[in-house]
C-alpha cells in the first residue's frame, strides 16, 4: 500500500502504521465507518489504476491482477455501508422529505461540480462523444444506472454510475427502514443470511433471464440488484443496535475480509465484482461498529484514516478522470516497468487526493451546511426519562438524522 506522510503523521494508505488511540468515541458515534469509507475507495482507485497502466512483465501483471482487479468490490463495500449509516443515523422526529433533500444536498453539489473536469479530460483526449448531451441528460440527475448500455452508464464520469444507484437506494430508504424495523430479532437474523445468498444467486438468475448483452448490466449495475447489498447493510445496523448481533471482532472480521479479497481472482467475472466478499464484508462493518462503541482498538479511528474517509467522497468523484486522463495524454499502448506503474500509480493516488481535499472542502461542506434542512427544536419534557432500551429506541425513531454523515460513492 502507498506509504504518505499526513499532518506528520507517517502511514499507509487504509491503515495506520504505528499506535492506535484506545480512547472510545462518543457515544453513537462510528468512526471506523467514516475510515473504511476510503478503503473502500482505495480499492475502486486499485482496480482503475490496474486497468489502465499495462504492465510490461507478466507476473508483476499477475501479482498486480491478484492485489487489485478485485476492485470493483469495494462499491460491495460502499453500498452495505450505506445502507447501514443511513439506518443507524435514523433519529426520532425526522421525515422522509427532509431526508432525501439532505441526501441531495450531500451527493449532488460535488458529483456536479466534478463533472466539470470530467468534461475537460474528455476534451483534451479528443475521446467527447458526438452524443454527449444525451449522456450528460442522464450522468447529471444520476439516472444512467437504469440504462442497460454501457455507453450511458457510464457516460460522463463512469463511476458515477453507483451514485445514480445510490439515488435509488435513498429514495426507498424511508420504506425499507419502516418495514425492516419491525421485524423481530430471528426474522432479521434470517434476513441477514437470505440477503447475502441472493446476491450469490444474481448471476445465475441473470444467465437464465436476462440476454446475454445486458447481464453485466443486471448483475453489476442494475439499482434493484444492487440494492440486496444496501438492504443487508440495513439489516446489519438494526442488529447492532438491538444487541443482537454475534459477531468476530474487529481483528478476525478484517483478517477474514483480506484472506476471502485474496482468492476472489480466481472466481468468475460476476461473481468476483459483486458476491465475492458480500459475507465477509457483512462480518466487517458491524465489527468496526462495535470496536467504536465497545471502546475496544481500530485503526480505522486514527485521524489520518478519518480525515481520508471523510474526502473520500471527493476522490472517488476525480480518480479516475485523473488516471485515464493522465494516460490518454501520455500514451495507453505504452507497457510500463513494475516500478515505473508503481510510482504511475502514486502519483496519481496523491493528485486525486489533492484535489478531493478542496472539493471536500470548498463544495461539499458548503452546501451541506447552506442546503441541508435544520432539525426541528425538540421541546423539553417536564421530567427527564430513562434512556431507552435496543428495541423501544427502535419503535420511537420515524426518520433519518441529515446532519449525520452516510455513505455515497
Amino acid at each position: 500500500m502507498a506509504r504518505v506522510d499526513i499532518a506528520g503523521l507517517t502511514c499507509e494508505v487504509g491503515g495506520y502504521v504505528g499506535p492506535v488511540p484506545a480512547t472510545p468515541p462518543s457515544p453513537g458515534r462510528l468512526p471506523s465507518l467514516t475510515g473504511l469509507r476510503f478503503a473502500a475507495a482505495l480499492l475502486v482507485f486499485g482496480v482503475h489504476a490496474y486497468s489502465f497502466i499495462p504492465l510490461a512483465d507478466p507476473p508483476a501483471d499477475r501479482v498486480a491482477g491478484i492485489l487489485f482487479n478485485g476492485g470493483d468490490l469495494g462499491v460491495s463495500f460502499f453500498f452495505v455501508l450505506s445502507g447501514f449509516v443511513l439506518t443507524w443515523s435514523v433519529r426520532p422526529g425526522y421525515r422522509p422529505g427532509r431526508f432525501w433533500w439532505g441526501r441531495l444536498a450531500r451527493v449532488y453539489p460535488a458529483h456536479l461540480v466534478a463533472l466539470v473536469p470530467a468534461v475537460v479530460g474528455l476534451v483534451l483526449t479528443a475521446r467527447l462523444p458526438d452524443i454527449w448531451p444525451r449522456l450528460l441528460a442522464f450522468s447529471a440527475p444520476l439516472v444512467q444506472a437504469w440504462h442497460p448500455s454501457d455507453v450511458y452508464y457510464l457516460g460522463i464520469n463512469p463511476v458515477t454510475w453507483s451514485l445514480s444507484c445510490e439515488m435509488a437506494f435513498y429514495l426507498a430508504f424511508p420504506l425499507l427502514y419502516a418495514g425492516l424495523r419491525r421485524l423481530g430479532t430471528t426474522a432479521l437474523r434470517v434476513a441477514a443470511v437470505a440477503l447475502p445468498t441472493a446476491v450469490w444467486l444474481m448471476p445465475l438468475v441473470a444467465d437464465l433471464l436476462v440476454a446475454a448483452e445486458h447481464r453485466r448490466w443486471f448483475v453489476y449495475i442494475f439499482p434493484p440488484v444492487r440494492m440486496l447489498e444496501f438492504l443487508l447493510g440495513i439489516v446489519l445496523a438494526l442488529l447492532v443496535r438491538r444487541g443482537a448481533w454475534r459477531g468476530p471482532g474487529l481483528p478476525v472480521a478484517t483478517a477474514l475480509w483480506v484472506a476471502n479479497y485474496l482468492a476472489v481472482e480466481w472466481l468468475p467475472a460476476q461473481a468476483r465484482d459483486t458476491a465475492a466478499t458480500i459475507v465477509t464484508i457483512g462480518l466487517l462493518v458491524p465489527a468496526a461498529a462495535l470496536a467504536d462503541l465497545h471502546g475496544r482498538r481500530s485503526w480505522w479511528r486514527h485521524r489520518v484514516a478519518v480525515h481520508l474517509g471523510e474526502v473520500s467522497y471527493g476522490f472517488f468523484l476525480l480518480h479516475l478522470v485523473v488516471i485515464v486522463t493522465v494516460m490518454h495524454l501520455v500514451g495507453r499502448d505504452r507497457e510500463w516497468t513494475a516500478w515505473q506503474a508503481v510510482g504511475l500509480a502514486l502519483a496519481f493516488l496523491v493528485g486525486s487526493y489533492l484535489l478531493a481535499v478542496p472539493l471536500h472542502r470548498w463544495v461539499e461542506l458548503p452546501a451541506m451546511r447552506r442546503l441541508r434542512p435544520t432539525p426541528p427544536a425538540t421541546p423539553p419534557g417536564p421530567q427527564a426519562s430513562p434512556p431507552p432500551g435496543p428495541q423501544e429506541r427502535d419503535r420511537q425513531q420515524t426518520g433519518p438524522d441529515p446532519r449525520r454523515d452516510a455513505l455515497t460513492g
